[in-house]
């Protein structure tokens, strides 16, 4: 989707990261004034680090220039056997973390369980489909409303790949306060 553009009466926007250890998928999610039905201001698929700490800039110059709450919420790996892929991933969170904190942004992590959880789709299995499904039945239910096309686009227009991952990332911070980690820049 490209640029970043900001709307004055925002309430406040979500970053979600979906991170890989070479690129990763990012949503901005401007949440609606009630709460959980928003819209998608950008999406990449395949962002690189570079650009998602462009985005992080360009979010914290938002958030102390205009007073926008800005949350940048990342999925957590998973403690197991170590792959390099996994090895990477993780390096790239602690990056992200990092870089987090340098430009004075609230970063929140949340295992895959969780969103899966929050989501309402943990007990069928951890598949990419069903985050995606999840979250077109909370914006309309079916994939015409919430994706729409480039002639009406919908609240989710722009969104495929990875990036439904990271917006499902968005939603487990969203939905579950609760599961809300407590190590906010730890």
């Amino acid at each position: 989707m490209g640029e970043l553009t900001t709307d004055a009466g925002a309430t406040r926007y979500i970053l979600g990261i979906d991170p890989g250890p070479t690129t990763s998928g990012l949503v901005v999610y401007k949440v609606g004034d009630k709460g959980v039905h928003g819209r998608v201001v950008l999406a990449e698929a395949k962002a690189t680090l570079e650009v998602i700490r462009e985005q992080l800039s360009a979010f914290s110059v938002i958030a102390h220039e205009e007073g926008v709450p800005i949350t940048v919420v990342v999925e957590r790996t998973q403690a197991g056997p170590p792959s390099t892929a996994v090895v990477h991933t993780t390096e790239v969170v602690g990056r992200l973390m990092e870089a987090c904190l340098v430009r004075d942004l609230d970063c929140q992590r949340y295992y895959r369980r969780q969103v899966l959880q929050a989501l309402g789709c943990a007990k069928k299995g951890n598949k990419d489909s069903h985050v995606r499904n999840a979250l077109l039945e909370i914006h309309g239910g079916l994939k015409e409303v919430a994706v729409g096309r480039k002639a009406c686009p919908g609240p989710l227009y722009g969104v495929s790949s990875h990036a439904w991952q990271a917006l499902g990332v968005v939603f487990a911070h969203i939905i579950l306060p609760a599961f809300s980690t407590p190590e906010r820049r730890a």
